[in-house]
């Protein structure tokens, strides 16, 4: 690989897992560091419940740190303590995004889970460029898989500050009790992503940006792969409907050509794809069973991923 994923991410190559955990630890130190600052600008505002909020953060990601520390000792591995490193890390955190008051407690964990996903988005870069280190990558891949459990932690703690404040909107989710149900919503929301993200790279290629275009329509591949999947195991005569903001656009006429403008087409691929992710998400979360819940976050992780392109098409560092 010869060029990053995401302009932001550095092109060398992590080589030893070792120095991919000092490069975990070091994301995690650095979120916890964030939140700690950000409790003591909420005190110095006077804002009690947000400054309490962003310190339970804080020992969150330090529990992280030590769990990676603990990870790599089972490993027979010495603890990682990451030196100065010689290339950027993400912007795990961003203060522009909390920079405006005032700022809700829902508001704040959607800064956190959006932090999560970057990191998420991260180590699954991380592992397509250490391709021909299998040890790597597989760290990296398991590492992806860890911050999934965190994003899928924070969205618990976000509905409930969603239902105590009103504030922001969580899908409505049909029950998935056996893995036939989830194949066939699945089914449903990969089809209509992949309707939503032809008619934005279409959209992007009428207004000259043809090179976002084909990167857009590689996400949009995939999920015209995993929806032609789904279908054969769902058995159905049609694919269901997709994500509420697939369903809005399609009944406007916006997934049409020339329907979207480009700014509008990379807005409704985000709310879809937010959407799906959630969906998927909760699903996870309620599963009985433990193949239902493995599908789900499988699926999910895909989402995530999905997502990830998107917003870095829009000019978000994810």
């Amino acid at each position: 690989m010869t060029s990053p994923i995401n302009p932001i991410y550095p092109v060398l190559e992590v080589t030893s897992v070792d120095q991919l955990m000092a490069i975990a630890v070091a994301m995690e130190r650095e979120a916890a560091i964030r939140y700690e600052q950000l409790a003591e600008l909420m005190d110095l505002r006077g804002e009690t419940d947000l400054a309490t909020t962003f310190r339970d953060l804080a020992l969150l990601e330090r529990g992280h740190e030590s769990g990676l520390g603990a990870w790599s000792r089972r490993d027979g591995r010495a603890t990682p303590n990451p030196p100065p490193l010689a290339w950027q890390l993400p912007e795990t955190f961003s203060l522009e995004e909390v920079d405006a008051a005032p700022l809700s407690p829902y508001q704040a964990l959607a800064v956190a889970v959006r932090n999560e996903e970057r990191a998420f988005s991260f180590y699954t870069y991380l592992a397509a460029l250490a391709d021909g280190d299998v040890q790597v990558r597989r760290r990296a891949e398991s590492l992806a898989r860890e911050e999934l459990k965190h994003v899928a932690q924070l969205r618990r703690f976000r509905r409930r500050a969603y239902h105590q404040q009103a504030s922001g909107r969580s899908p409505t989710v049909p029950a998935v009790v056996v893995l036939a149900d989830l194949h066939g919503l699945a089914w449903g929301l990969e089809s209509g992503s992949a309707a939503v993200i032809e008619a934005a790279a279409q959209s992007l290629d009428a207004g000259g940006e043809r090179a976002a275009g084909a990167l857009l329509r590689h996400a949009g591949s995939e999920s015209v792969r995993r929806a032609a999947e789904l279908g054969r195991l769902a058995g159905g005569p049609r694919a269901p409907p997709g994500s509420h903001a697939c369903e809005e656009a399609r009944a406007r006429g916006l997934l049409k050509p020339g329907g979207l403008a480009a700014a509008r087409g990379l807005e409704l691929c985000e709310r879809d794809a937010r959407e799906v992710l959630d969906t998927y998400l909760i699903i996870a979360e309620r599963a009985g069973d433990e193949a239902l819940r493995a599908a789900a976050q499988e699926l999910a992780e895909a989402a995530m991923g999905r997502l990830a392109l998107i917003r870095s098409q829009s000019g978000d560092a994810s």
